[in-house]
C-alpha cells in the first residue's frame, strides 16, 4: 500500500526518487527484520523480538502519521501532470 501512496505523496518530478526510497527502506526493513528477530532468539532474549518488532512497528505509524503534516509545510499536494503538448 505505501507503494500505491507515494503517487499521492510526491510531486510527479520528485515521483521515481520518493519511490525508490519508499522501496529502499521497506527492503532494509525486510532483510534486518529476520536477523533481528534471528539474533534475539540465539542469544536467548526471545522475550525482546516482540518489543523490538513493536518498536518498529510504532515508529512506522508515526512515520506514516507525519506525512500529511510534512506536505502542509514542505510541497503542496502532488497534481496530476499536465498534457503533453504536441509539437504540430
Amino acid at each position: 500500500m505505501v507503494y500505491a501512496a507515494a503517487d499521492r505523496v510526491y510531486p510527479a518530478a520528485q515521483r521515481a526518487t520518493g519511490l525508490g526510497w519508499v522501496t529502499g527502506i521497506g527492503r532494509t526493513g525486510a532483510v534486518v527484520g529476520p536477523w533481528l528477530g534471528g539474533t534475539l532468539a540465539a542469544a536467548g532474549n526471545d522475550r525482546l523480538g516482540f518489543t523490538a518488532f513493536a518498536l518498529a512497528g510504532v515508529l512506522g505509524a508515526l512515520a506514516i502519521g507525519l506525512v500529511p503534516l510534512a506536505r502542509r509545510i514542505g510541497h503542496p499536494a502532488a497534481a496530476p501532470s499536465p498534457a503533453p503538448v504536441s509539437a504540430e
